[in-house]
Formats: structure tokens, C-alpha cells, sequence
């Protein structure tokens, strides 16, 4: 009778060995040919469309970004006067409140709606085209004028012959910290969660307009020094359980993802063999606390 213990024993804890050898192995899948790419690298093609295609329909993108070392911006930020419920005719913040009012492309082109590489506080650092652009602001000090930190940049429209260029405010990215950033859009409505956390749910004035197949996501300015990688693409919106069960299979408590080389203990490129009695040398999977506890990310 013992004898039959001790195999059972032996036998249930190997068949939990290969269960948690083989879980472990397929954490948090990534899209595009690496794990990460170098943020200071220009146009770097990370996610191609024939991977992930930002449809019309409910989707979500999930990426990690480290920003090691963000550029001094500008201490005076351009703003336009925009009269109330109207649409601006140039893509600049308002003098009144620093929010980007929707630009008026003329008919589909949107040239005048873009912003130019050499003026103003913002860096690309993602696209797929200018139906989706993420902006950043690097760091300046807090006698400067107020301006949104960062933001997406998306193309919408009243109908296929009229387009605009609208955004949606985020806070400021975080320096030398990872950030999991998940992109939610359902009609006009965009959730963006930093985390776990959402940080924005808003409207868009028009719907957004999709890409075509044509265009594939670009990421990297030489400005910026750091990471960015861990591309996800999902054809639903990503809700709040959702993005939390994401994350608790991409990063551990400390927000570090398991993917990256600054990662101790488990990789899931590790052929190490999983802890089974205990936590060994990783910290345990659980969802990492809120980024921005100790950021401020309005400026004054």
C-alpha cells in the first residue's frame, strides 16, 4: 500500500512537472520577427499587416516600450486659436486648454493635419501609416508651457470622401521603466490601459478610417533610446479582465517581462525546468501594481 503511494505520488508530481514545463513555455505570445526591437532605430518594420490587421472591426494592440533616455524638448509649444465646436484646419493644440481640437483634411488628404519632425515637443515612436500613430514628449522642466505628454493620432471620417485627424490624450511614458501599453478601439470608443491600468476611455468625433492592406506598423526614433517590442494584435476589444490576464503571462510583479534579457530567473526561452514546491528565483505571477504610483504626469 505504500509502495503504491509513493508511485502515485511520484507519477501525479511528473505529470505536474510537464503541465507546468509546457504552460510555462507559451506565455504571452508576440507578433513580428523578434521579441524586441531598438527604439532609436528609424522605421523598423515590427509588425506586418499579414500578422495583425487594424480592421474596422473591434481590435486591440498590445506592445512594451523602455524608454532609456528621451530627448529635451522644446520650452515653448506652438498653439492655434480654435473657436468652440469647430474643427481646426492644422494639427496643433489649442491656446485656450492644450487639447487637440479634430483637424479638417482636405477631402482625404490630410497633409496639412501632419506634424512636422522639426517643430513642436512630439516624437513619433509607432504607426501603421497615419491611421494610427503613437506621439511622445520627451522631458522638460516644469516653468514651460502645459502640453499633453503623449497621444495617439488617428484618422477618422464622416464618410469616405472627408477625413480628419484626431487624438486621444495619454499621460507621459515612464523613463527606465517598462510599460505595457494595450490599445482597445470598439467603433469610436479607445481604451488605453498603461498595465493593468486604464488611463483613457474616450469617444473619437468621427469613425475611425482602417488602414488597407498596404500598411504595416513601424516603430523607432532617433531621439529615443531604449526597447519597444512584445507585439500583440487581437481581432476583439481587449477588456479590463482580458488585458489583466495578459499581463499576468507577459510580465512579473515587479512589471519586468519575462521575454526580456533583464529578466532574472525564468525566461520563456529558458529550458530551465519550472519550480514546482516554491518560487525559486521568480517573483510570483501575479498583476503588477499600478506604473504610475510615483509619476506625475501633468505639467504645471
Amino acid at each position: 500500500m505504500l509502495v503504491e503511494g509513493i508511485v502515485f505520488l511520484v507519477v501525479t508530481i511528473v505529470i505536474i512537472y510537464i503541465i507546468l514545463y509546457f504552460v510555462k513555455q507559451f506565455k504571452a505570445p508576440y507578433q513580428g520577427s523578434q521579441a524586441f526591437y531598438d527604439l532609436s532605430k528609424q522605421a523598423q518594420l515590427v509588425l506586418p499587416s499579414a500578422a495583425f490587421l487594424w480592421s474596422a472591426k473591434p481590435c486591440s494592440l498590445r506592445f512594451a516600450i523602455y524608454v532609456e533616455q528621451a530627448p529635451r524638448t522644446v520650452s515653448k509649444v506652438d498653439c492655434i486659436q480654435v473657436a468652440q465646436d469647430t474643427t481646426a484646419s492644422s494639427f496643433a493644440p489649442s491656446c485656450t486648454d492644450y487639447a487637440y481640437k479634430p483637424c479638417q483634411c482636405m477631402g482625404t488628404n490630410c497633409t496639412r493635419c501632419g506634424i512636422s519632425s522639426t517643430a513642436g515637443h512630439l516624437s513619433q515612436l509607432l504607426s501603421v501609416g497615419d491611421y494610427i500613430q503613437l506621439w511622445a514628449s520627451g522631458y522638460t522642466s516644469q516653468n514651460d508651457k502645459p502640453y499633453v505628454p503623449a497621444l495617439l493620432k488617428i484618422r477618422t471620417g464622416t464618410d469616405t470622401s472627408q477625413h480628419y485627424m484626431e487624438s486621444v490624450a495619454l499621460p507621459a511614458i515612464p523613463l527606465q521603466r517598462w510599460t505595457i501599453i494595450t490599445i482597445v478601439k470598439e467603433g469610436r470608443r479607445f481604451d488605453v490601459y498603461y498595465g493593468a491600468a486604464l488611463q483613457v476611455s474616450t469617444l473619437t468625433e468621427y469613425l475611425p478610417i482602417p488602414p488597407d492592406l498596404t500598411q504595416q506598423w513601424y516603430a523607432g526614433n532617433p531621439a529615443w533610446h531604449g526597447k519597444i517590442g512584445l507585439f500583440q494584435g487581437f481581432a476583439k476589444s481587449q477588456y479590463k479582465n482580458d488585458v489583466i490576464a495578459d499581463m499576468e503571462n507577459l510580465v512579473d510583479t515587479r512589471g519586468i517581462p519575462y521575454y526580456s534579457p533583464d529578466h532574472q530567473g525564468y525566461t520563456t526561452t529558458s529550458l530551465a525546468p519550472p519550480c514546482i514546491l516554491g518560487n525559486c528565483n521568480n517573483t510570483p505571477n501575479a498583476t503588477p501594481p499600478n506604473q504610475f504610483m510615483v509619476f506625475q504626469t501633468s505639467v504645471a
